[in-house]
Parts: structure tokens; C-alpha cells; sequence
């Protein structure tokens, strides 16, 4: 974009509207791809960067476009000799498709203020945009003209186009996009929750005779899927029934603003996941479960059993449950679900009630319910039932502190009453009056008065309640009536009765509007100007409105196609409220002007901040409001310590290329963010948040509800985490870090979004189909059986990885001088018990090290081995440097002192002993050389490279840390921040904790083993990604600083209320947050590490501007009978890239016989407590097991024998062992996953389809049978086979076999008792090459180079006695040292990765 010039370029007003008469032509893409060309001397007073519109002879506007600048040879190619260029027009571009008749046309020249468009409407389908998306397209077209129904690509990836464009209300065709444009995005596939609210009134009859809960089966429902179905939505609803008892009988005698504390909330989820093409099966069901939602809510045994009663009763819609339903549905949002769907936006709400639009609340849940919602970015659409009244709505009523009622208006609901159509009686028309234009309308009668006890007279009662209606008096004349009528009505009407309730409301303070979020009414009957202007703005969510909308009309816009929460809001405290009631924080990070190949540019680092925090729920504000709140802080009477000085008029909602000066204010809920950008090399960041917040607002709350969900039986108390504000607090200053780059790893893994996947072996089609898999030459050899295409799959799935694994500039230059290409890690196989081989594994490694036969890139690894050679140049001169690190000292050679120098081979041992690809003194004198290269540190006289020997060598200037290092320090009380940016402190004098040196590197050392059983442990040490989050902070950051004004509480700092909060947080809650850190856990141990964890990058084609990064963890172990895991972790990557590489994955997936099916990160067990929509079955057999204690047989004595064997017929797989299994292998070594320690407390299976999942409980040997909510969300045929499967019919097939087939159960449980009991037994020792098919599978592996048949217990094998593919393997060796593995062969090639079979099976 070429910008406008100033001076002579601003004309007046009439001078820039004349019109240029113009004939255009069209041009090929071959030519340009511009898509407006014109000579720009045909317009006066035009420049480069002005706007220009396109009119047709009748002046009805075309379209604009942006005047560019463009070279003469190409006006020459466009031009004639007869005819030379005016206008040309790219062919295909549509901008002319309106356009008919004469290719003549008029250019005008307007201002860019009267061509920007206040709101652009964006609406998708089958596609999920994150907020950071929705903030980065729309800045992707400033300084662009766009027209209505013009399709828009943002990275090559995401395509959507323009639907509406509006301007000052009113729409537009064309317009041009500046800074203040607006946009919103809407949706036609997201998930719907549907609430009905079941409270006594759904029984009443309205003034139709029709009940008010078939006026929305008859009326309401049906006219919602008409409208999806004309827009082509594709939703998919749920629709919940719930309703509130009344124990206490109190209900109605209650006065306002308070609810009954004795109480008992219903939900009965009647659908879930469906979508709306068979309707008519929904209305059905909400058919029968009406008819019997009474008895079931009310009926309930006697303590004793021995009867059944009626307890409590309906409470009214204005007492009902309705917040706790709202908090209900937010939690289908929650982040800890991680259910986001690809092809669908978030959740939606309707809540349909009979209620007239006001409902009384409590205070605390209300402030939680709105700070949870504006997170999620939710909002709520309620349907009202009833006509609307005559106060304002929605009114939500609640007591304060003095016990005055407050009416407040939320901004996050929208109000809408429900009025079907009625038949027209066309024998009655109303008259023709004034302002009809003569045409007569329809008229209906409709009482506006109702007596509920006369409407429900033999309906709900058998007897009539008294009623006592006075008789008017007798009059003489219709006069006298009409007269004492109106004098009735005029007394009525002008008595102060109704303002006498303005005493309730208590002060003005008390009833001031406190909280950005809602609107407090004085008196809702007749609400002020400013009330009235405060309720219709929609507050947080005003900027989605191209205009005011009334609570009249039915809004079936934000029912169809729903729009998420904008990006910009103009709602701030006021200047007294802000300086008042609000403590900041604030912190400085330096950045280095001359960024590293590894970091972010300054603008890049910013964008990055403000993405991160609109991504996490957070708004940018706008507006004259902040202006005069960031020209007012500089002079406040709160004063900071180098506090960025005001700038007004730098107050942005964009990032421009240069952000020096700029300020950015963002906020959400309580909390409020300013990021100052005060020089090229510094950011500043405030945090402002309320000093009068509820401390209870920031503990959890747990809801205990009876539920029943769709495949329940009956209604089950179920408990719902209602998260506090503790959960909006982050460590940002840790999260910038680790935006900019300093840190590898964050502190909180929760943050990390994650998807977790399983490749399920599956049945390839044919023969055919598997000599297609192989390439050419090896179509030639042997053919592979299935498994082996399906291990050939994993290899090649594994190079995949790799060849997108993200490589920094110093790695690629270190690969680069080593003319090397990095090796892709070998994966090992398995076909026994994977405790068993891990318990073979442990015993047999110490031995290997005896031997040298241990390498680097075994499972084991010591303690010690914490990095590798992809670690940073800044982190690891750190770790040198540390207290783990080498000696730096003063040394004299010939009386010449070196100060704070090293030695060779010290360094030589330490690389050995710490870095896991380097095993011999040569590869550590090899990347020695390599690091001095890349200035890490020199010979103290500049005459040698690295040797290993007696030779100093100091560390360069630039990667040296002072003799007193400052390190940075977080909030002042956060004392987890401390702790890991105070990891890396070293004493005053520069010199390091002596290690303990390695005497021996070249073969002759102890073997680590030696001391593992009962032996001491080595000193406390952190893992790789806790040193390098400390390290390489104080490398690159000059100074971070914290100020904190006089006025904080103490209590107010992040670390505090998180600490706070963590201790009111169950075991539960605990236990799942800690899964997944134990990066951040002191290692003393030698452990097993069962997965690695690489960084890949999912934008190889660089398609964005940015990077696009994700942490891939795969496993290193596997066996070809059970599932095969990655698990993805990003912070701020753009989910369309993540779903083109799963699809890329799921396609070569399928080729090689393996299903790619995303999977719950949490194991099945736990998922009711994070998703209450969610059902879980506990079974047990329908019949006992025989019994197996008497047979002796090691396989037959596991208790879950029959229950395995159950789930093997049913086409389960397993999919993650349960934790306890792996204790008995964990005796003096640490068994963990890249991503945490195991945490499933139960076994897990998977079904061959992906739809189901079930884990056995050891201790009770029950089946827990829950389908698998993440089963068929995923895009890119991932799910290729999910429209031919039905989840549902899969659990019920599960549970029918499992429950009731008791003859086909008692001839299974003998049938594998028999198989099993009289089996032969052999044990086969691992080689370390893929063996051949009938050699794997028949038992000669003496075809592989390796002894054929095996002597075990007196019995030698013979091929006969084999069945392939059993599944059942032990390990019968008991010597170690008959169990030791040979040594594997030299690889002749580092680029591709070598099969490792470890087979201890019994057959």
C-alpha cells in the first residue's frame, strides 16, 4: 500500500468529487495481477494511496478501488496505438459482474474517511477461527477496498468471504477497510445447547389455550430448524431439560432478589450431538420425556426403600436454576476439555423459559457466571414464552450487602418473546384508521389480564382456590360508567405506589453502575436515558451491531448464524473508578534492537503479546474513554517507577510495522492490560486488576446436580467444577518470555492447548491393496504380511516428523559445517508385556554398559543427560557457567595468569556426561570446534581450536556472565516465578559448584547401573526444560524490572491469589494439572523414557507470516498389536495449519493400515468430571468368570485375564496402560512420557472404530464403557469411515455382550480358558533387525542371522506348535544375562530408521 501525501493532497471537498469519464478493458493474469489499472494523469489532484470509486453512467456505484502507481511498460502492454490505456481490468475478477451495457464508467476521487467501513461481516462454515485469527484477518486488509461477496485467502489456508458490509447503519456494496473497521465473524456450524427451562409455569396454558411447553415442540423448535435449514446450517444441538425442587415449600412466599436455599436442580440432557436433519425424532423425545419429567423429578424413595413420595415442589421460572445452567454450558467451552471441534466455531446457548424476562440471582454467582462467559467469549440468547412486559429486560435481581434489591441488565444475554403465528380469521379485519394506507389488517383479540387460578381450573387443581372479584356499582348511565372508569384508571395510574419502591434501592453508591459487564437500573419501570442508552449498546458485545436492535423482535440472526465475541470493545471504567478502585503491576522486557536468528523482531514480539491475550479471552479497547485514561496516567496520584510516559493519540487497535510509541490497552473482566511499547528495545507491561474483588469469586466452586444424561437410565449426582478467577491468572511475564524466546517451556503446561491421537491397527483391504503400498524395487521382495506394512507405515510416519521438525539458524549452520544430515531416531518394538520387557530392559542395560554397549539414543538415560546438540548457544554457555557446569577459574601457565578460563578436557567429560548424542571424546572435540566457531569461547592466546588436553580456553564477552548476576524477578509475591528464574544464580566470585569429573571417558566407566538398587542418589538437578527457562533469560535480557504502587495489597499479586486458589482445588484437580509437569521435577534417578518430544513446524511452505510451530510427542516404544500415540501441545499456532498436517498424517496413515483417531487427553474415567454432558457406564460380566487360582498359570492369574480376552473379541485395542502396572518396573528408575509421568489409573482400550473407549478397574473388575466425545470431529479424512458408524450402537453392542449374552459368554470364557490353559510355551529373545515375515511369525529367526530354536522348561519349539498373531506374550528367562541383548549391527545409513523387535512371548 502506497500512502497518501499530506499538503497540497488535502483539496476541498467539491474539487475531490468530480467525476473522470473513462472506457475500460480487460487484461489477463498473465500480463498483471492487479486487479484495477489506470492511468493515473487522467484524474486531478490524485496521488498514490487515494480512493477512487467506479460508477456507472446512472452514477450507481461499481466498486472502488486503491490508486497505485503503476510502471510505464506496463501502461505500454495495455495500451494501443489508437487506443490508449484508461482503465483496465483484471479478467475473472468479478467486480464487474452487476455491470451491464457501455464500457464507459466514471472514476471519482473520494476521502478515505467517507469510504471506511464501520463493520464487515465475515460468515463461515465447516471451518474453526480462534480469536487471533479473527483479529489478524481483518488487520490483514487495511489499506484495501473490498466489495460485497468478494472471497478473502488468508495464508493460503483459510477462505472465507465478505457477506455485508455497513457503514454509519446502513449497508454497503464496496468499501474501503482503514484502522477504526470493525469486523465480525459469524457462523453457520458451531454446537448449540438448547436449555429448557422446566418450572411450573411449563404447565400453565397461555392465552392461546395452548401449554407453554408445546408452544415450543409446536411453534418455537420447529421455526428454529426452518431457519437453519433455508440457511444451510449445520449445527449440532443438544438440548437439556432442567428445572429446580423446592424442598422447603418457600418458593412462592420468597421475597424479591432471594432464592431458596433448600433446593434440588434437575438436568436431563435429552439429545446430545445431533444434528437437525431428522427433527421430528427430537420432538418426540421431548415428548416423552414431558410426559414423565414430573413423576421423576418429584417421586423419590423413602430413605428406608420401602415407598415412594412426593418431595418438594416446582420452583417459579423468576426462582429457577437459570445461572447455574449457564455456568453449566460454559463449561462445554472450558479449555481443559479441549473438544474444539475443526469444522464448527464455539458454543451457544438458548435458554427457552416461561419466564417473562426477570430471574433472581445471587450475587457471587452472577459476577462468576459473567468473568467465566466473557473468557469463553460466550454469549446467551433467551427465548421468553410469554409477552413482553412493560419494565425494561432482562432483569436479573439480586440482594446486596444492605440487603437493598439491585436490578442489573447483562450485557451477555440477549432477550428475545416468543410469539408464534395465528391463524387469521379473514371474516375480521380491523377498521381502516390513520396510517394504515387504506389496506386493512388483521386483527386479534388477546387478554392482556390473566387469573391463573381461573386459567387452570380442572387442569392442575380438582378444587378452586377462593377468589373474591368485587361487583362495579350500579350505574344509571353508560356516562356515568365510562366516567368512573376513567377517574379509577387516573387514580391508579397517577399514584405513587410504584416509585415508592425507589426507598429499596438504597444509596446512589450502592447502586451505581460498578461493573463493566452489566448495567445497574435504578428503577426498571422507568429506567433513565442513560440506562436506557447503557442497555441497548450491548456493552463488551456492541461492536458486532451495525445498529440497535429491539428485545421485540425475535432474533434470529444471533439463532442462525452466531457471532463470536469481537475483538475491540469501547466498555472502561470510568477515570474515578480506574484511579480508585484498580492496582497495577507492572514489568519491563528488553529487547534487543538487532534481533538473533532465533527471536522475534520487536513488531513481531508485540503482535505475538496482543495475539496470545485476545487468544485467551481478552479485548482490545477503543475509544475517547481509554484516550483520556492514557492521557490522565501520567499526571494520576499513583506513581511508578519508570513508568512509560502518556501518549493519547498512540492508543491503537492495530500493530503498524514501526510500534515504537505505541500504547495497547486490553481487557477482560476485572482485569485490564497496557502494553507500551517506550523505545525500539524496551516493552512495558502494566496490569491492572480490582482491589475490591470477592475473594470467594477466585476459589472453585463445585456444583453438585442430579443429572441424567442421554444413555442414562436414571438421574445421578454428579459433581461440576465452577472455576474461579484464579483460573484468568496467568504468569504473563513468563508467557512473554516465552513468546519472545527466552524460555523453552512454560511453568503451567495447562496452557498449552492439546490434542492427543492414536493410530489403531486396522484390516487392509487386499492383496492388491498392500502391493500398492510398496514402492517399486521392493515389490520385487518378499511380500510383507500386514503387520509389518502397518510397522512400514510408523517408520515413514516417523521420517515425516522429522523432515518438519523446526530447525533454528544455529542448528542448520551447525549441519551445514558438518555436511552431516541429522539421523531420524529408531523406533523400538515390542510384542510382550510392557512392564515385563521395561523390567527385562532395566536388568539388561547395566550389563550393556559393562560391555560398551550402551548408546545415547537407548530408552534409559542417566541423570545427568540433559541436552542434546539442538540446545542454544545462550543456554548452554549458562550451563557451563552454572552450578552444574565446569570449573572457571584463575590459572597460571609460565607465570602468566589466565582469569576465569577452563580446560579442555573438562569440557570433553562434561559434554560427554551431559549430553545425550555424544558418547565419545572424539564427537565431544568435534562439537567443541563447533561451538568455538560459532563464538562461544576461545584459546587464551588464540593459537589452538578445541583439543581435548591441558589447554584453556575462556568464554567470549558476549555469552560470559558477570561476576554479579541480577536476575530478573517476577511479581513481587510470585514465588513459583522466583523460584524458576532464580534457578540459574551463580556465587559472587563467577566460579561454579565442582562437578564431579569423569576420570575415564573412553570406555572404563562405572557403570550407573551399579548403584541404582539401594544406592545413593546424586545431587538435585532440574530438567532441560526448567534449566533452559532459567538460563537463556539472563542472556539476552538487560534488565526486567517490577514496580509496584504504594497502594497494592500485598495479597493482590498473581503468584498469591494462584496460590490461593491451588490450595481450594481438590485432589482431583491436582492430580490432573500435575500430569503433565514433570519437566519441572529435580531428577536423581536414571529414567525410562518411553516418548520423545520434538518441535515440528506445520507451515513448511511458509504460508504465514509467522511462526508456526507445535510440540509433536511420539513414541519411541511400541507394540504392533496395541495403539500407537502422539499428543500435540501449542500455545498460539493457527489451527487450520495444525489440521492440514493431522490430515497429511491421517492419509498416509491409512495407506499403511493404520486409523488416526484423536482421543481425550484425560483418560476415560475422569471425563464426567470435566464434561458433565458426558456419560459413563460401570458393567460387570453377566456372569462370574471360571476360576483361576487353582491352575497356577501366570497368564491365567491376572484378575482382568477374561476381561482382556472380552475386549479383544469386541475389536478393542489397548490404548494406555494403566500407571500401576509399570510400579513393579519403576525400582530405582523414573518410567515417563516427554509430556509427564503416566497418570491413568485404570487400563484403557479403544475401539477398532475410534468410537468408543473402555478401561477395566482392577480393583472391582468392572468395564467403563464411554464414548469417545472427540470421535469424528476432525477434518481431513481422519475419521474417513465416520458417517458408516454409529458410536452409540457400538457402546450398546459392548455393554449387551458384556451384561445379558450369558450362554454366548459362558462358551467364550471356556473357549479361551481351554486355548490358553493348554498352550505351548516358548520365550524368543529380541534381534535387532526386522526379521522376515514367516521368520517374526513362525519362529525361525534363524533365517535372520540368529539361533532357531530355543530350549524353555524342557520343551524346544517347533513351527507346529506355533499360532501366529497370539496375544499373549511373557518373559520366562529368569537370568539376566540370558535375557542380555546381542549388540546391535552397524547402520550403513543415517537417514532412515531401523527396525528393533523385542520379543519375549509364550505361545
Amino acid at each position: 500500500m502506497i500512502p497518501s501525501t499530506p499538503g497540497s493532497h488535502a483539496k476541498k471537498l467539491k474539487k475531490r468529487r468530480v467525476k473522470t469519464e473513462v472506457t475500460f478493458r480487460f487484461h489477463d493474469a498473465r500480463i498483471s495481477s492487479e486487479t484495477v489499472i489506470v492511468d493515473e494523469s487522467l484524474l486531478p489532484d490524485a496521488h498514490p494511496g487515494d480512493v477512487c470509486q467506479v460508477l456507472d453512467q446512472s452514477g450507481k456505484l461499481l466498486f472502488m478501488f486503491l490508486l497505485k502507481a503503476h510502471p510505464p511498460e506496463l501502461k505500454a502492454k495495455l495500451s494501443t496505438s489508437d487506443s490508449p490505456l484508461q482503465m483496465s481490468v483484471l479478467s475473472g475478477s468479478g467486480i464487474l459482474a452487476s455491470h451491464r451495457g457501455s464500457r464507459k464508467v466514471a472514476i471519482r476521487v473520494i476521502d478515505r474517511q467517507d469510504a471506511e467501513a464501520d463493520l464487515l461481516s465475515f460468515y463461515t462454515k465447516d471451518i474453526y477461527l480462534t480469536r487471533t485469527d479473527m483479529w489478524r484477518i481483518p488487520a490483514s486488509l487495511v489499506g484495501e477496498c473490498v466489495s460485497q461477496g468478494q472471497s478473502i485467502e488468508f495464508i493460503k489456508s483459510l477462505k472465507l468471504t465478505i457477506n455485508a458490509m455497513h457503514k454509519r447503519g446502513r449497508q454497503v456494496k464496496t468499501s474501503f477497510v482503514g484502522p477504526s473497521t470493525r469486523a465480525v465473524f459469524r457462523s453457520y456450524s458451531v454446537r448449540y445447547l438448547i436449555f429448557i427451562q422446566m418450572s411450573r409455569e411449563m404447565w400453565f396454558f397461555d392465552e392461546t389455550g395452548e401449554s407453554y411447553f408445546y408452544k415450543i415442540i409446536n411453534s418455537f423448535l420447529p421455526e428454529l430448524f426452518r431457519h437453519w435449514r433455508e440457511a444451510d446450517a449445520q449445527h449440532l444441538v443438544s438440548i437439556v431439560m432442567f428445572t429446580s425442587v423446592d424442598l422447603s415449600q418457600t418458593s412462592t412466599s420468597l421475597p424479591h432478589g432471594v432464592r431458596s436455599r433448600n433446593v434440588r436442580d434437575h438436568y436431563r440432557i435429552v439429545v446430545d450431538r445431533m444434528k437437525v436433519s431428522d427433527w421430528t425424532s427430537i420432538m418426540a423425545a421431548l415428548r416423552r420425556e414431558f410426559s414423565s419429567f414430573l413423576k421423576e423429578v418429584l417421586v423419590q424413595t423413602s430413605p428406608d426403600g420401602s415407598k415412594e413420595e412426593i418431595s418438594g415442589t416446582l420452583c417459579p421460572a423468576i426462582k429457577g436454576n437459570i445461572l447455574e445452567a449457564i455456568n453449566l454450558a460454559a463449561t462445554q467451552a472450558s479449555r481443559d476439555l479441549v473438544t474444539d471441534d475443526s469444522q464448527r466455531g464455539n458454543v451457544q446457548t438458548i435458554i427457552v423459559s416461561p419466564a417473562s424476562g426477570v430471574f433472581d440471582v445471587e450475587a457471587n454467582l452472577l459476577h462468576r457466571t459473567t468473568q467465566i462467559l466473557m473468557a469463553a467469549g460466550l454469549s446467551i440468547d433467551i427465548m421468553c414464552l410469554t409477552r413482553m412486559p412493560l419494565h425494561v429486560v432482562p432483569l436479573f435481581r439480586y440482594r446486596d450487602s444492605n440487603n437493598n434489591i439491585v436490578h442489573c441488565m447483562p450485557h451477555w444475554v440477549d432477550i428475545s418473546f416468543w410469539r408464534p403465528s395465528l391463524p387469521i380469521d379473514r371474516s375480521v379485519y380491523s377498521s381502516t384508521g390513520p396510517g394504515s394506507g387504506g389496506v386493512s389488517l388483521p386483527f386479534h383479540w388477546v387478554p392482556r389480564c390473566r387469573i391463573y387460578e381461573i386459567q387452570m381450573m380442572g387442569v392442575m387443581e380438582n378444587e378452586l382456590s377462593g377468589i373474591s372479584i368485587d361487583y362495579l356499582p350500579q350505574f344509571e348511565t353508560d356516562d356515568d360508567a365510562e366516567s368512573f372508569m376513567d377517574s379509577y384508571d387516573d387514580n391508579v395510574m397517577r399514584s405513587s405506589k410504584p416509585y415508592a419502591r425507589n426507598a429499596s434501592y438504597g444509596n446512589t453508591a450502592s447502586s451505581r453502575n460498578d461493573h463493566p459487564l452489566w448495567t445497574t437500573i435504578q428503577n426498571p419501570s422507568n429506567p433513565t436515558i442513560n440506562e436506557k442508552l447503557s442497555a441497548v449498546i450491548h456493552g463488551n458485545w456492541k461492536h458486532i451491531f451495525p445498529r440497535r436492535s429491539l428485545n421485540r423482535s425475535v432474533k434470529w440472526r444471533s439463532m442462525v448464524s452466531p457471532a463470536s465475541l469481537p475483538v475491540t470493545t469501547e466498555t472502561f471504567p470510568s477515570a474515578d473508578e480506574f484511579f480508585r478502585d484498580f492496582s497495577s503491576t507492572m514489568y519491563e522486557i528488553k529487547v534487543n534492537p538487532k534481533p538473533e536468528d532465533d527471536l522475534i523482531t520487536l513488531h513481531e514480539f508485540i503482535r505475538e503479546m496482543v495475539s496470545t491475550r485476545i487468544g485467551s479471552g481478552f479485548q482490545i479497547v477503543i475509544g475517547s474513554q481509554v484516550e483520556e485514561i492514557e492521557r490522565l496516567i501520567g499526571s494520576s496520584s499513583v506513581s511508578y517507577a519508570q513508568q512509560p510516559s502518556p501518549a493519547p493519540d498512540r492508543v491503537v487497535q492495530e500493530i503498524p510495522d514501526h510500534p515504537e510509541g505505541i500504547r495497547v490497552y486490553l481487557s477482560m473482566g476485572t482485569q485490564i492490560h497496557r502494553l507500551a511499547c517506550i523505545s525500539s528495545s524496551s516493552v512495558v507491561v502494566q496490569i491492572f486488576r480490582r482491589r475490591d474483588q470477592d475473594r470467594q469469586l477466585e476459589q472453585d466452586v463445585i456444583y453438585r446436580p442430579l443429572m441424567r444424561t442421554a444413555t442414562d437410565d436414571k438421574f445421578i449426582t454428579r459433581s461440576v467444577r465452577f472455576p474461579g478467577a484464579h483460573s484468568l491468572y496467568y504468569n504473563w511475564l513468563q508467557l512473554d518470555q516465552f513468546i519472545f524466546g527466552l524460555t523453552d517451556c512454560l511453568a503451567d503446561p495447562l496452557l498449552y492447548y492439546r490434542m492427543r491421537f492414536v493410530l489403531i491397527p486396522t484390516e487392509l483391504q487386499s492383496i492388491r491393496h498392500l502391493q500398492l503400498q510398496l514402492p517399486r524395487v521392493e515389490s520385487t521382495l518378499d511380500k510383507m504380511n500386514p503387520e509389518e506394512i502397518r510397522l512400514d507405515g510408523l517408520r515413514k510416519l516417523n521420517a515425516n516428523f522429522f523432515r518438519s521438525r523446526y530447525k533454528s539458524a544455529e542448528e542448520k549452520r551447525r549441519e551445514r559445517d558438518r555436511k552431516i544430515v541429522s539421523s531420524i531416531p529408531e523406533l523400538k518394538f515390542y510384542t510382550s508385556d510392557l512392564s515385563a520387557f521395561i523390567t527385562q530392559l532395566i536388568e539388561s542395560a547395566g550389563e550393556d554398559e559393562k560391555y560398551g554397549l550402551r548408546r545415547k539414543d537407548s530408552l534409559i538415560t542417566k541423570p545427568s543427560e540433559r541436552f542434546d546438540r539442538s540446545v542454544k548457544l545462550s543456554t548452554l554457555a549458562q550451563e557451563i557457567q552454572g552450578e552444574r557446569g565446569i570449573r572457571l577459574v584463575d590459572r597460571r601457565w609460565h607465570w602468566k595468569l589466565h582469569q576465569h578460563c577452563f580446560v579442555g578436557s573438562e569440557l570433553v567429560a562434561w559434554l560427554i556426561e551431559n549430553f545425550k548424542d555424544i558418547d565419545t571424546p572424539e564427537e565431544a572435540v568435534e562439537y567443541g570446534n563447533e561451538l568455538m566457531i560459532a563464538g562461544m569461547f576461545h584459546h587464551v592466546e588464540h593459537r589452538h581450536s578445541f583439543l581435548d588436553g591441558h589447554y584453556f580456553y575462556q568464554i567470549n564477552p558476549e555469552y560470559s556472565l558477570p561476576p554479579s548476576v541480577t536476575t530478573f524477578v517476577t511479581q513481587p509475591s510470585s514465588a513459583d516465578s522466583t523460584k524458576n528464574s532464580n534457578t540459574n544464580s551463580t556465587n559472587g566470585s563467577g566460579s561454579s559448584t565442582n562437578i564431579q569429573q569423569n576420570q575415564n571417558v573412553s570406555g572404563n566407566r562405572t557403570s550407573w547401573f551399579a548403584s541404582i538398587r539401594g544406592g545413593s542418589s546424586s545431587s538435585s538437578s532440574q530438567s532441560t526444560a526448567a534449566a533452559n527457562n532459567a538460563s537463556s533469560v539472563n542472556s539476552i535480557i538487560d534488565s526486567t524490572k517490577v514496580v509496584t504502587s504504594d497502594s497494592i495489597d500485598s495479597n493482590s499479586s498473581d503468584s498469591q491469589v494462584m496460590n490461593d486458589s491451588t490450595m481450594s482445588l481438590d485432589s482431583d484437580w491436582n492430580r490432573r494439572s500435575q500430569q503433565f509437569s514433570s519437566q519441572n521435577e529435580d531428577r536423581t534417578r536414571p529414567r525410562v523414557e518411553l516418548s520423545k518430544a520434538i518441535t515440528i513446524d506445520v507451515d513448511p511452505q511458509h504460508k504465514s507470516y509467522r511462526r508456526e510451530l507445535v510440540t509433536l510427542h511420539y513414541d519411541r516404544l511400541h507394540n504392533p498389536v496395541s495403539c500407537y500415540h502422539i499428543q500435540l501441545e501449542w500455545l498460539n499456532t493457527t489451527p487450520k495449519l495444525i489440521e492440514e498436517a493431522i490430515a497429511q498424517w491421517s492419509r498416509l496413515c491409512d495407506r499403511s493400515g493404520l486409523k488416526l483417531v484423536e482421543v481425550p487427553v484425560t483418560e476415560a474415567c475422569l471425563l464426567p468430571e470435566i464434561d458433565p454432558f458426558a456419560s459413563l457406564a460401570r458393567i460387570q460380566f453377566g456372569i462370574i468368570p471360571p476360576n483361576i487360582d487353582s491352575t497356577g498359570d501366570a497368564v491365567l492369574a491376572d484378575k482382568l485375564f477374561f476381561h482382556k480376552q472380552a475386549l479383544m473379541k469386541l475389536d478393542y485395542v489397548l490404548d494406555t496402560d494403566a500407571a500401576s502396572t509399570l510400579e513393579a518396573a519403576q525400582n530405582g528408575v523414573d518410567i515417563v512420557y516427554s509430556w509427564g509421568k503416566p497418570h491413568f489409573k485404570y487400563a484403557q482400550y479403544v475401539h477398532k472404530t475410534g468410537a468408543t473407549l473402555a478401561q477395566l478397574v482392577i480393583e472391582t473388575g468392572e468395564f467403563l464403557i464411554t464414548r469417545n466425545p472427540l470421535w469424528g470431529n476432525r477434518s481431513g479424512g481422519t475419521n474417513s469411515s465416520a458417517s458408516s458408524v454409529d458410536p452409540e450402537q457400538v457402546r450398546k453392542e459392548t455393554i449387551d455382550f458384556i451384561l445379558n449374552r450369558t450362554c454366548e459368554l459362558e462358551e467364550f470364557f471356556q473357549s479361551i480358558f481351554d486355548k490358553y490353559l493348554n498352550r505351548p510355551a516358548l520365550a524368543v529373545p529380541y534381534i535387532s533387525e526386522s526379521p522376515t515375515a514367516e521368520a517374526y511369525f513362525t519362529g525361525d529367526v534363524a533365517g535372520s542371522g540368529h539361533p532357531g530354536a530355543i530350549s524353555v522348561a524342557g520343551k524346544t519349539r517347533s513351527d507346529s506348535s506355533l499360532e501366529s498373531g497370539s496375544p499373549l506374550s511373557r518373559t520366562l528367562s529368569s537370568s539376566p544375562a540370558s535375557r542380555r541383548p546381542p549388540p546391535p549391527p552397524p547402520s550403513d545409513t543415517t537417514s532412515t530408521a531401523s527396525y528393533i523387535y523385542y520379543d519375549f512371548r509364550m505361545l
